[in-house]
């Protein structure tokens, strides 16, 4: 699995950590990717940063299966609302367009 972190100003100098049915499996900086294995199966993947996070993704993975996911703050300043009153939206994580 792939995750590509979008470039944006918000977040610039922290990582996003990558969590992977609820256990830390690496982080992503600002416009920057990581890959790492998953085992084949359903998998919840969500991206944190803090209180922030984005909402669960859930992926079945078959064997030899690469999977990518794009990521990054959700909206800019019209939308920092979600900070303080949906901080489970605040980020988000996506299928990337092949």
């Amino acid at each position: 699995m792939t995750i590509d972190r979008i470039h944006h100003y918000r977040d610039t100098v922290r990582a996003y950590q990558i969590k992977v049915d609820g256990q830390v499996v690496g982080r992503v900086k600002d416009d920057k990717q990581h890959t790492f294995e998953i085992a084949p199966g359903v998998h919840q993947v969500r991206v944190r940063l803090m209180w922030l996070q984005s909402p669960v993704i859930e992926l079945n993975v078959g064997g030899g299966d690469h999977v990518r996911l794009r990521t990054g703050p959700n909206g800019g300043i019209l939308q920092a609302w979600r900070i303080y009153f949906a901080p489970h939206t605040a980020l988000f994580l996506e299928p990337a367009d092949s």
